[in-house]
């Protein structure tokens, strides 16, 4: 049985005694100070296992936040988004292989829980073919994903303590059709990852604390500034809930 090999390329930061503002987004279920992660290789030869990434945020001063809501752009290196990367159309090739989730069941490491209890969440996939009922992303070669999510019960403060890092979302797409029959083409191919922003009500942060681009694949051409920015007001973010 062959087996994929996913490897990592990892970058030793020294971590700041304090921590202004800002994303983290790092290959894995932990965060970034768990395990800083921004290369992430696979064989493309199996259809078991998944790889997940997790972003996370610290804000420059305490305070109460009442909602989440974070933009991840993606860009391949190809013209045209691969097949593999189709997650958004219906009866596309790899629909319902991604998910998102906030339910970070391990022991905290290097972050804290942002919220214990439930929570709303939303996250959707979108590309310039396929935007269902979002507004489409320029480029053919592009994707776009938001992931959202709200304390239950209603109006339940999120308490932010300064310069701690707190994990905000993961999320994972398996492996299912890269792989012999009815495999999805492109999986090969590399890409870029970009956490362009996240609003943690009130603060809206888009400044790196270490890293907020990924690559999928080794030898990526497609440069973090690459990836489109689209900054949007918290109206429109309120409306990813469903």
């Amino acid at each position: 049985m062959r087996v994929g090999i996913i490897g990592s390329v990892l970058l030793l930061l020294t971590t700041p005694p304090a921590l202004a503002g800002g994303v983290n987004l790092t290959w894995g279920t932990g965060c970034w100070q768990d395990n800083p992660s921004s290369l992430l290789i696979f064989a493309c030869d199996t259809n078991v296992g998944s790889a997940s990434m997790t972003a996370s945020f610290a804000v420059d001063r305490s305070t109460h936040a009442f909602d989440l809501s974070a933009k991840l752009d993606i860009q391949s290196d190809s013209p045209q988004l691969p097949d593999w990367w189709q997650f958004a159309n219906p009866l596309g090739c790899r629909a319902g292989s991604l998910s998102a989730s906030v339910a970070f069941g391990q022991a905290p490491g290097g972050c804290r829980v942002l919220w214990p209890g439930p929570v709303q969440l939303s996250y959707y996939w979108v590309t310039a073919a396929y935007p269902g009922p979002y507004p489409p992303v320029s480029g053919s070669s592009r994707a776009r994903s938001e992931v959202a999510f709200h304390p239950i019960p209603d109006g339940s403060p999120m308490n932010l303590l300064a310069a701690t890092e707190y994990y905000a979302f993961t999320m994972t797409f398996d492996f299912a059709r890269t792989a012999e029959l009815r495999q999805c083409t492109g999986c090969t191919v590399p890409l870029t990852i970009v956490l362009n922003d996240l609003w943690v009500f009130p603060y809206h942060l888009t400044t790196p604390l270490a890293n907020a681009c990924l690559r999928w694949q080794a030898d990526g051409v497609t440069p973090c500034s690459a990836t489109p920015i689209h900054n949007r007001t918290w109206g429109a973010l309120k409306s990813l809930y469903r």
